[in-house]
């Protein structure tokens, strides 16, 4: 267990401005592809978005604790660069990085944090299928910046920061997966307000829902809330 030392600041640029529509369909084409990898091929099971990252889009994923406060939960690398991480006995290491490489801190491993490690994976992911496809206006490509992070409990800044969100829940929730899960778990078609659900016999069905597609309560609320289920 370590912690991580300074990364050098990200630079402004100006992002390719995707609807939520575009975004939902660019995530569908991955997890088709992700679902027709061997020993997969049934919407019904949850996605493991280490393998989709690994598999389908080709990332390098490695875990390494990147602050001393928790607040940096995911690093998106864009070119090779080197990063210092501290130890807890006080010895700094060199990482070298390469442009395919994503790394989620190393806290989000325990098991009470797997739906924030999966979703920041995804987030990590999302930002990587940008680059890769509009490589002038995300990346390194944009002669801005060679690294992106994503930081703990902080309101999307950029247009790029809320596509990879929108992305990594469409890449997390496909919609065919979240109606199977409804149905699976009892749900019906749609759910009644959050607050009612929370006094209900349902909740506890939405939380097994949760659980199984390894995401966050709050997560899966935003999602059916999208798609208009809640």
């Amino acid at each position: 267990m370590g912690r991580r030392m300074d990364f050098p600041q990200r630079g402004g640029r100006m992002a390719k401005r995707l609807s939520r529509v575009e975004l939902e369909y660019i995530a569908g084409t991955i997890t088709e592809k992700y679902y027709a990898l061997p020993q997969k091929g049934r919407i019904m099971e949850a996605v493991d978005p280490e393998r989709l990252a690994s598999e389908v889009v080709g990332l390098n994923v490695s875990y390494l604790p990147l602050c001393q406060d928790d607040s940096v939960m995911g690093l998106s690398a864009f070119a090779d660069l080197e990063i210092q991480i501290q130890l807890d006995n006080g010895t700094v290491e060199e990482v070298r990085l390469g442009d395919r490489d994503i790394v989620i801190d190393s806290a989000l491993l325990e098991e009470r944090n797997r739906g924030r490690r999966n979703f920041t994976m995804a987030h990590e992911t999302a930002h990587h299928i940008l680059a890769m496809m509009y490589p002038m206006e995300y990346g390194a490509g944009s002669g801005s910046s060679s690294h992106v992070l994503y930081r703990r409990n902080e309101v999307c800044r950029d247009w790029e920061e809320w596509q990879a969100d929108t992305m990594a829940a469409a890449l997390l929730m496909p919609s065919e997966l979240v109606r199977f899960c409804m149905y699976f778990f009892g749900l019906g078609e749609a759910l009644g307000f959050v607050d009612a659900l929370d006094t209900s016999f349902q909740h506890g069905r939405f939380c097994d829902m949760a659980n199984y597609m390894g995401v966050s309560k709050k997560a899966l609320e935003i999602r059916l809330r999208r798609m208009k289920l809640l």
